[in-house]
């Protein structure tokens, strides 16, 4: 293992080590029901706060960065209504909506769950540092901060469409609040459709470029919201039956149930790893893995995880070669 590898494993151990730090793994009876059944859910979470919460029922709540004073007091407002009925309030932390929904749930003390497009060492952007703090501080209320990226991370603009993917896999619906025509919200409503779920949109102005993205959206059949209970309705037996899914759930999640770490919170070992054979200069996918390997998805999961921790193995795209090879 080279020092650059090493340290990078020391750094994970180290912030492992730390309270409130998690590493969730698809293979973990904890991990996101709901985002797990996406097609490219992530591998594995690094949270801070309260892993369990990424299991409740949410709602994100999306939009512009550059919004209006009426769209942030609207994502607000709906961001209170939706917490004060029992939802996890999810989105990206991002300046102007995103900004105001996370503040809602905090202001009525109710959990609620940023995704970031970086990784968890910083928060971006910097404006949101006293906010994050309070997600993940607010005792029985506690909230988290989640993100697939490496803890150093930087926010880079190509985190943020595979961010948004986490947003809408994690969540029964996805509200776009205010969005122009060329929004990123816009690609996160896209990827909530082909996830099969809900999506709203506020109206607002037809003076307003602002909104143009929203009324798109409109035009192709989304729910428009007004009030919480426009979302309400359309999602409120999917609540209930997430909520018993969790109940079923619980019993597992309480287990203990192997991961990539081990008890003192460093990654496992990985000299006898039976996956590291069957991978080497080319990029390999994980459906060939499954079929070299004869392992299921969930402990062949489990394996790569503790592979790319150690420096051994990279992940290219969806793909995965040895770290030699890429040098």
């Amino acid at each position: 293992m080279s020092k650059e590898d090493r340290l990078t494993r020391e750094k994970v151990s180290a912030w492992l080590a730390q309270p409130g730090n998690h590493l969730v793994t698809v293979d973990d009876p904890g991990y996101p029901p709901l985002l797990r059944q996406i097609d490219d859910h992530p591998l594995y979470l690094f949270v801070r706060g309260d892993p369990a919460v990424l299991a409740r029922p949410m709602i994100a709540i999306v939009g512009s960065r550059n919004s209006t004073v009426y769209g942030r007091e609207v994502a607000f407002r709906l961001g209170a209504e939706l917490a004060q009925r029992g939802f996890v309030v999810c989105s990206g932390l991002a300046a102007g909506i995103d900004t105001e929904a996370h503040r809602a749930a905090v202001k009525v003390g109710s959990p609620t769950v940023a995704v970031l497009g970086n990784g968890l060492y910083d928060i971006y952007p910097p404006a949101n540092r006293g906010l994050a703090a309070r997600i993940v501080t607010q005792g029985a209320a506690q909230g988290a901060l989640a993100s697939e990226l490496a803890l150093d991370a930087p926010p880079i603009a190509s985190h943020f469409p595979s961010r948004n993917r986490i947003i809408s896999g994690l969540s029964l619906g996805v509200c776009v609040v205010e969005a122009t025509q060329r929004s990123g919200s816009l690609i996160t409503a896209r990827l909530a459709l082909q996830q099969n779920r809900e999506v709203f949109a506020v109206p607002g102005s037809v003076n307003s470029h602002r909104s143009r993205g929203c009324h798109d959206l409109l035009r192709q059949g989304a729910v428009l919201v007004e009030t919480a209970d426009d979302i309400l309705c359309h999602v409120e037996s999917l609540y209930h039956g997430q909520m018993d899914l969790l109940a079923q759930l619980k019993p597992a999640a309480d287990a203990d149930t192997p991961t990539a770490e081990d008890n003192s919170g460093r990654p496992a070992d990985t000299t006898d790893n039976p996956v590291l054979a069957c991978i080497g200069a080319d990029p390999v996918t994980i459906d060939a893995l499954v079929l070299r390997t004869g392992l299921n998805v969930s402990e062949l999961s489990r394996h790569l995880l503790a592979l790319e921790l150690s420096g051994t193995i990279v992940r290219i795209g969806a793909n995965w070669a040895r770290q030699s090879a890429c040098k």
